[in-house]
């Protein structure tokens, strides 16, 4: 998705090796929409590897918001070069709406899996006005996020009004509050979390724009994927202790038992308030732990990619262009998975398993995605939806000044 959110060049030819951060980023890209096909079709699954599910249950997701905080940096920085500070902010403001947008209307057909894109394209609507803010500032609002958010969205999962979490029923006007709830703090994707992850972005492509323009891009690179792994492994241990602290607590004398329910998907929240679950790295609960987790592997991930594709000679980029050109698509991408998998879900799931669930399913989904992505490097195409919010965000923000 977040390949919305930046100007790519219109033909691949023209890309140099001085373009090959943004041929990185754009792998990343299909790396995170590719693991999160693998956490929708092997979730269906039977039981999978404890690695397996740890690595698709929430880094993927979360590697997809920090880039989408990468291409809000991405998109802004023409007009604020230019000194167009409100077109940018204006511009980044229309593609959340759109982004948004999308995810309304589409959440109708993707019956199957929850789909990020309207608490997604809120947080980059959030994230307009602090295009405009130095990085200490950022830097400050994130860590804020990271410490202190998952305990801000558990505590609203227990005392504010939910559509996704009551058993209650509500009229049409009285969702309106709780609707809104669900998309700031109480749903699946909190966009107060999601804005955590984007800051972090956000911090990472202005770091990485500054070594790129002062030649010490390699090392900049190097060092993101050294912070990536140590935030991983700070995640990791974090988590570790409030394993052992809380094991006989939720199920005494039974350690196995009590790791798989302690660390399993919060859904949006870790299910009790108390201080020591924040110290789980239990995915899609917004904990300390499970933040570091995710956007260290989040960095790592980043890091390692753009190396390696530093690395490439022009032929290697000219032959992975299909890849990154799926990667350069990600909300095209990932609106076509989500409708497409939902669908196959309800009509092949009894028939034919293999090719809807498992690894099976999740090979035919990224098939289908590569197909997309050699089809716009042949023609040298942008995505549709990223075409139609590109559009949306230029109406909105005028010309440049």
């Amino acid at each position: 998705m977040s390949g919305t959110l930046h100007p790519d060049a219109g033909d691949p030819a023209v890309r140099d090796r001085a373009a090959g951060r943004l041929v990185g980023i754009d792998l990343a890209r299909l790396v995170a929409v590719a693991g999160m096909m693998a956490a929708h079709t092997l979730g269906s699954a039977e039981a999978m590897p404890a690695a397996v599910v740890a690595l698709v249950d929430g880094p993927p997701s979360t590697l997809f918001a920090v880039l989408g905080g990468v291409s809000v940096t991405l998109a802004g920085r023409a007009r604020l070069v230019a000194g167009d500070r409100g077109g940018a902010v204006r511009a980044t403001l229309a593609r959340g709406a759109v982004v948004a947008l999308l995810g309304v209307l589409i959440a109708p057909l993707a019956t199957a899996v929850y789909v990020v894109l309207v608490p997604f394209g809120v947080a980059i609507a959030l994230a307009a006005p602090l295009l405009l803010a130095p990085s200490w500032l950022l830097a400050t609002l994130a860590t804020a996020i990271v410490l202190g958010g998952g305990s801000v969205v558990t505590w609203a999962g227990s005392h504010l009004p939910s559509l996704h979490r009551a058993s209650d029923v509500f009229g049409p006007l009285e969702s309106l509050l709780p609707a809104v709830n669900d998309v700031l703090l109480t749903g699946v994707y909190p966009a107060l979390i999601w804005l955590g992850y984007l800051l972090i972005g956000m911090l990472l492509m202005r770091g990485l724009l500054a070594a790129r323009a002062a030649g010490t891009e390699r090392a900049m690179l190097t060092r993101v994927a050294g912070a990536g792994a140590l935030l991983t492994g700070i995640g990791v241990a974090m988590s570790e202790l409030g394993v052992l602290l809380l094991s006989d607590v939720v199920a005494p004398g039974e350690p196995s038992v009590a790791r798989d329910w302690l660390l399993s998907n919060g859904y949006g929240a870790a299910p009790d308030e108390g201080p020591l679950w924040q110290l789980l790295a239990a995915p899609h609960t917004g904990t300390p732990a499970d933040m570091a987790r995710t956007a260290g592997i989040a960095l790592l991930a980043i890091g390692l990619l753009g190396l390696l594709v530093q690395r490439c000679s022009p032929r290697t980029l000219r032959a992975i262009e299909p890849l990154r050109a799926a990667g350069g698509a990600p909300l095209t991408i990932y609106i076509v998975h989500v409708v497409g998998y939902s669908l196959a879900a309800g009509l092949l799931i009894e028939v034919a398993p293999a090719i809807v669930s498992g690894w099976g399913g999740w090979a035919v989904q990224v098939a289908i995605a590569l197909a997309i992505g050699a089809v716009l490097a042949a023609s040298g195409a942008r995505g549709p939806f990223e075409r139609l919010v590109g559009r949306a965000a230029s109406l909105a923000a005028g010309e440049r000044r």
